[in-house]
């Protein structure tokens, strides 16, 4: 099992705990929260946010053992993140994570008479990297960090 959600009974519920990742072959489980709950939740102490994902898997899988350790992230007020990460909108495509991964190389010089050529060979001078470039993996902290991984390897070569 590497994913699965919840949906609750109403829709005052709707975001808390909405998704489960076990993220890697240890017991680790890593839960989101989005919309309204999202900002609600962030003013609770990391304590409370624990008891109430333990809660919600308690009603997904009649109870949940406490965890060893846990980490609470706040990406609303992360002045960073805002909140936010990508998403495919409506008329978009993952062709779109595809272009915005896409280096962009110094221009040659307007004379230049094959300035087509004289940039196909010119070094990338800009790299993107970050979720929103990984089509495989995006929205994800792990497509960032393999994102990272993509762009040294272009530094590299």
């Amino acid at each position: 099992l590497n994913l699965f959600g919840y949906v609750p009974n109403s829709v005052d519920g709707r975001g808390e705990f909405f998704l489960f990742w076990s993220v890697y072959k240890a017991p680790v489980l890593l839960a989101l929260v989005s919309g309204e709950s999202a900002e609600l939740i962030e003013k609770a102490s990391d304590e409370a946010i624990v008891e109430r994902a333990l809660s919600v898997l308690g009603k997904i899988f009649g109870s949940a053992p406490t965890p060893k350790h846990s980490v609470v992230t706040r990406w609303r007020s992360d002045p960073y993140s805002r909140g936010s990460y990508s998403y495919v909108a409506v008329g978009a495509s993952g062709d779109d994570y595809d272009a915005l991964s896409r280096p962009v190389a110094a221009t040659p010089d307007a004379a230049d008479a094959d300035a087509g050529a004289a940039v196909a060979r010119l070094p990338a001078r800009l790299l993107f990297a970050g979720e929103h470039t990984n089509r495989q993996y995006p929205a994800t902290v792990h497509g960032a960090l393999l994102s990272g991984f993509r762009e040294a390897g272009r530094l590299c070569d």
